[in-house]
């Protein structure tokens, strides 16, 4: 929302423009997709599944963050959108692929505390790094540290006997 509302940034929205590409464009392609990134969680490999919600998140950084324009930030808000969708089902099912039935609370827990800690770090950073980096720089950092986590999905697929698809 600060990127998109303050004049810093070169955009100034009003509020009804930041709503528009925060939450309605979002909520309304999750909305839509979250059915079939339901059905598709049970049939995909989970690597694969993990491997596009990465990139979709990478690539609604780089459109949203790097675009001045209202056709940038509708394609970023609408690729979130599909992303969150994905990775709401993953964030919440990803456990009972991997952990054992008794374990699964255990293996959550973990988990929700670590998101936690994620979330409350990672905006104190951002900030930060506004004060040094223009905002398409900060992008380009985010989407090429997810693409390196998606690489290091790769070989852990393989060594679970699976292929990517």
């Amino acid at each position: 929302m600060e990127y998109l509302a303050n004049p810093r940034y070169g955009l100034a929205l009003d509020p009804q423009q930041v709503a528009l590409y925060t939450l309605l464009i979002p909520s309304l392609v999750r909305l839509v997709l979250s059915p079939l990134w339901g059905r598709l969680f049970d049939r995909m490999n989970f690597f694969a599944m993990r491997i596009i919600l990465n990139t979709g998140f990478a690539f609604s950084i780089l459109s949203f963050f790097t675009s001045t324009s209202a056709a940038g930030l509708t394609l970023g808000a609408v690729i979130f959108g599909a992303a969150t969708a994905d990775g709401e089902i993953v964030w919440n099912l990803w456990v009972t692929k991997f952990a054992p039935p008794a374990r699964v609370a255990e293996y959550m827990s973990v988990h929700t505390f670590f998101t936690g800690v994620r979330g409350i770090a990672a905006p104190l950073v951002a900030f930060q790094l506004t004060q040094h980096l223009p905002i398409g720089q900060i992008a380009l950092i985010c989407a090429g540290l997810i693409g390196l986590a998606s690489l290091i999905l790769v070989p852990e697929s393989r060594r679970e006997g699976q292929t990517l698809v």
